[in-house]
C-alpha cells in the first residue's frame, strides 16, 4: 500500500513538472514585450505638448506613429523620476506618454478628444540591452495589446539615439 501510494505521488509530481515545463516554455518572461502601464495617470505628471498636424519631425520614417499630431501627456514613475532628476535610469523605470485627439468647436475653443494611444518605455538593461535599456510598447485607443514586435522597437529606439546622453529620453522634468 505504501509503495503504491510513492508511485502515485511520483506520477503526479512528474506530470506536474512535465506540465509545468510545458507551459513555461509557451511564455517566455524574457520575450521582450512591454506591457501596458496600469496606473500610469496616477504617476508624476510631467509635461504636456499641443503637437499640430504637419509638425516638422514627426512625420519622417521610422517614427511615424505614435509621434502623431494631439495632445500628448508624458508620465514617470517614481524611478523614472529619480532618473529624470539624476541622469541615471535604473531598471524599473517607466515613462509613458498618451495621445489625445485634438478636437476643436464650433467656436473655435479646442479641447482633448479620444485616447488615440498610450506608449511606454521601460528600463531593463539586461533584457533590452540592444535597445538602450530601454523596451517600448505601444497600445492603440484603450487597448492593453502592445502592436511594437521587436523591429518596431528598434525603429523606436531610433529616434531616440540622439537622446543618449539623457539617457534615451526625450522628456525632462522641471520641478514647480
Amino acid at each position: 500500500m505504501r509503495y503504491s501510494a510513492f508511485v502515485i505521488t511520483g506520477i503526479v509530481a512528474a506530470a506536474s513538472l512535465a506540465f509545468t515545463l510545458n507551459q513555461a516554455s509557451s511564455v517566455r518572461a524574457d520575450d521582450g514585450a512591454v506591457a501596458y502601464p496600469d496606473g500610469y495617470r496616477n504617476w508624476t505628471f510631467l509635461h504636456s505638448s499641443l503637437v499640430p498636424a504637419g509638425a516638422q519631425g514627426f512625420s519622417k520614417s521610422p517614427c511615424v506613429k505614435p509621434c502623431t499630431n494631439g495632445i500628448f501627456y508624458f508620465y514617470g514613475n517614481e524611478l523614472a523620476m529619480k532618473g529624470l532628476r539624476s541622469g541615471t535610469y535604473a531598471d524599473g523605470a517607466v515613462i509613458a506618454e498618451e495621445l489625445l485627439e485634438f478636437r476643436v468647436g464650433e467656436k473655435g475653443n479646442g479641447g482633448e478628444g479620444r485616447r488615440v494611444l498610450t506608449a511606454v518605455m521601460v528600463k531593463d538593461s539586461q533584457r533590452y540591452a540592444a535597445t538602450g535599456g530601454w523596451g517600448f510598447g505601444k497600445f492603440d485607443e484603450g487597448s492593453k495589446v502592445n502592436t511594437l514586435d521587436a523591429k518596431a522597437q528598434q525603429g523606436c529606439f531610433q529616434c531616440h539615439i540622439p537622446r543618449k546622453a539623457n539617457g534615451y529620453v526625450f522628456t525632462k522634468y522641471d520641478e514647480r
